[in-house]
Formats: C-alpha cells, sequence, structure tokens
C-alpha cells in the first residue's frame, strides 16, 4: 500500500494494545501511517521516509523514543507520549516544535494538536 506522503505520520510505540488504535484514530482521519516498536526502527523510518509528523513514546522495551525525537529533522512537528511528564521536559525546550501529551492521553485530543502543529508549520 503506497502512504500519502503529504500526511504521513510516524507513530513509534512498542505496545501493540497502543499503537493499533492510535494508527487505525489517525487514519480514520486522513493521515498516512508508518509504525515502528523500537527506537533505531523510528530513526530508519526517519530516514528513508519524509513524514509530517511523528508520535512518539519515550520508554521503549528496545531503545528510547529520545532518540527518535532527536533524529526527526527541525521543522517536523514531534508529540511525545508519556506517563512521566518530566522525562519529556528537557526534549520540549531544546527541540522547536515538540509538545508532551502525558498518558493517559485522549486520541481526540492527540488529533487535535497534531493538526494545531501542521496548520502552525504551514503558516510560518
Amino acid at each position: 500500500m503506497t502512504k500519502d506522503a503529504a500526511r504521513l505520520v510516524l507513530v513509534v510505540e512498542d505496545d501493540l494494545s497502543v499503537r493499533r488504535p492510535l494508527e487505525k484514530f489517525l487514519e480514520m482521519h486522513g493521515f498516512s501511517v508508518l509504525t515502528a516498536e523500537t527506537a533505531d526502527e523510528g530513526v530508519y523510518e526517519l530516514r528513508k521516509h519524509r513524514v509530517v509528523a511523528a508520535v512518539v513514546d519515550l520508554r521503549l522495551k528496545l531503545g528510547s523514543g529520545r532518540d527518535v525525537v532527536a533524529s526527526a529533522p527541525a521543522d517536523v512537528p514531534v508529540i511525545i507520549f508519556s506517563g512521566v511528564p518530566s522525562e519529556s521536559a528537557e526534549l520540549e525546550r531544546l527541540r522547536p516544535r515538540t509538545r508532551l501529551i502525558e498518558k493517559p492521553y485522549s486520541l481526540v485530543m492527540l488529533v487535535e494538536a497534531l493538526e494545531s502543529m501542521l496548520a502552525d508549520v504551514k503558516s510560518t
């Protein structure tokens, strides 16, 4: 299946029970979705594809989502979802276009934040 590059989002989450509903919800809202379970897979997908945004869990079983966030191009909005807000504070401060959404999270709120961040990119 070809991915629509205009709305291609990378989701990095190792928990299938979180990743799958998020992927389906994003697709219902017009996004094409790439998924990765590990930090290495996430970094690989960022190098291989031009995504418009990334949604990254910081605590992965294999590696740290921080590596994915740091590898994302500066113009790509990144939503970090984490149950520990202090983990993302430094990344939000250092990297432009980065926002935290705390777990447990609302899928609606996540998509609204993503749409808002993408609109901000288009207006700059």
